[in-house]
C-alpha cells in the first residue's frame, strides 16, 4: 500500500519479532510438557518470557497466560475469572464501546443467566461514573471495562473502574490492546484482575494473544482436565510466537514515548486539515492520538474505503472483528450517533512508521470525492 493508516487493524511485523521467531523455532522447538531436556528448553524460553513481560508491566510473572489472539484471550479470561466467583453473583458491568470479542462473550452469558448492565458514556465516549457507581453492588459478579476504544480511541480510566468494583469485592477485566505501547500500561496501578493484550498490534505475531490474571484472585478453568498453562488454555504453546511476541512488547514499551508524540503530531495536522464538513470522533484533547474516527457528510464509510483503496491507501470503516456484520459500530450508537450517521464513519490510525505525507495522501483524496459532483449534460 502507498499509505497504511489501518494500524488499529494490525501493523507490520517488526525485523527484531520476525528475527527472534525464526531463532527460537531452530533452539526451543520442544513441547514444554515434555519432560526430556527438549522440553525443558521450551518451557525455560517461556518462563524468561514471563519474567520480562512482568518486569516491563510490573506485575507477577505467573500471571500472564498465552492465547492464539485477544479474541480468544478475552473469551478466556472472562469466563475464567465468572467461574471463580460467588454462585449469587450474577450481574456483569460494561458499556457498549467493548471489543466486538466482548460483546460477543457478554451476548452468550446472558443467555446463561447473567445479567449485564452496559453503563452509558458521553459524546466523546467518556464513561458515565455518576451511573457506574450505581450500577456495581453485592451482586456483581464482574466489571468489564476496555481501556481505550477501537473505533474512535475514547480513554477509560480504569484504575478508577477498579478501584470502585474493589470496594465491593468485584473484579475487573480490561482489553488493554489498543493501549499497550502507545501510553504507560502498569497492571499494578491499574488495579485489574485480569487483562488481554495483542502482538500483531504493536509488531509482533499475529498467533499470540498475552493474558494477565492476577494469582491472587481465584478463577477457574473454562476446559476441565486442561494441563498446558496450569488449565488456563489446552494445546501445546506456540514457543517461537511468545518470543516473538515479547521482543515486540519490549520494543514498544522502550519507544511509547517517542510514537506518542509523533501520533500527536500526526492527530494536529489531521485536524488542522480536515475539510470542515468532516465531523472527528471523541475528545481529541483526551483520546488516543493513534485512532481517528471521523464522520463525513454524505459519502458512506464503506464507499470512502473502497476509493482509498482505489488509490492505495488503507483506511477503515471500524474494527476489523466487526466488519462485515452489516451494521452500525456499537460505539458510535452508544455515544448518541444515529445509524445512517455512523454508516458514515470511517477510522484510521497510526503506526510508528507513519508520516505526515501518508496524511497529505489521504486528505487528497478525501477531499477530492467529498467534492459534488457535477450533473452531465
Amino acid at each position: 500500500m502507498k499509505s497504511y493508516l489501518d494500524a488499529a487493524a494490525t501493523i507490520p511485523m517488526r525485523k527484531e519479532a520476525l528475527q527472534a521467531y525464526m531463532e527460537t523455532a531452530e533452539q526451543a522447538y520442544g513441547n514444554t510438557q515434555s519432560l526430556h531436556d527438549a522440553g525443558t528448553k521450551a518451557s525455560d524460553y517461556v518462563d524468561s518470557c514471563r519474567r520480562i513481560l512482568g518486569n516491563l508491566l510490573d506485575a507477577r510473572p505467573e500471571g500472564f497466560y498465552f492465547t492464539g489472539s485477544a479474541s480468544e484471550g478475552n473469551q478466556l479470561a472472562i469466563r475464567s475469572v465468572l467461574k471463580g466467583r460467588p454462585g449469587h453473583c450474577r450481574k456483569i458491568i460494561s458499556t457498549s464501546l467493548e471489543h466486538a470479542s466482548v460483546l460477543a462473550v457478554l451476548h452468550e452469558l446472558e443467555k446463561e443467566g447473567y445479567t449485564v448492565e452496559y453503563v452509558p458514556v458521553d459524546e466523546f465516549g467518556n464513561l458515565n461514573r455518576k451511573e457506574f457507581e450505581l450500577a456495581v453492588d453485592e451482586q456483581t459478579a464482574l466489571v468489564i471495562m476496555q481501556h481505550v476504544n477501537s473505533e474512535m480511541g475514547a480513554i477509560q480510566d480504569i484504575a478508577y473502574c477498579a478501584a470502585y468494583a474493589k470496594r465491593y469485592d468485584v473484579p475487573l477485566h480490561s482489553d488493554m490492546v489498543q493501549g499497550l505501547g502507545k501510553m504507560p500500561v502498569n497492571l499494578s496501578n491499574s488495579g485489574v484482575a485480569s487483562a488481554v493484550f495483542s502482538a500483531h498490534k504493536i509488531g509482533g505475531p499475529k498467533s499470540v494473544g498475552i493474558v494477565f490474571v492476577d494469582p491472587s484472585i481465584h478463577w477457574q478453568s473454562v476446559y476441565e482436565g486442561t494441563v498446558h498453562q496450569n488449565g488456563f488454555r489446552p494445546g501445546t504453546i506456540d514457543v517461537p510466537g511468545i518470543v516473538s511476541a515479547t521482543i515486540a512488547v519490549k520494543i514498544a514499551i522502550a519507544e511509547q514515548p517517542g510514537n506518542f508524540n509523533n501520533a500527536k503530531d500526526l492527530q494536529s495536522y489531521l485536524l488542522e486539515h480536515l475539510p470542515g464538513e468532516v465531523i472527528p470522533a471523541g475528545d481529541p484533547s483526551a483520546k488516543s492520538p493513534f485512532i481517528q474516527g471521523l464522520l463525513l457528510p454524505h459519502v458512506e464509510g464503506q464507499w470512502m474505503m473502497l476509493e482509498c483503496n482505489r488509490h492505495q491507501i488503507a483506511i477503515s470503516t471500524g474494527t476489523a472483528c466487526k466488519i462485515g456484520a452489516g451494521e452500525a459500530m456499537s460505539a458510535m450508537l452508544a455515544m448518541g450517533i444515529a445509524s445512517d450517521v455512523a454508516r458514515k464513519f470511517i477510522r484510521i490510525s497510526f503506526h510508528p512508521g507513519t508520516t505526515e505525507e501518508n496524511l497529505i495522501d489521504f486528505l487528497d483524496v478525501l477531499n477530492k470525492t467529498l467534492q459534488p459532483t457535477e450533473p452531465s449534460l
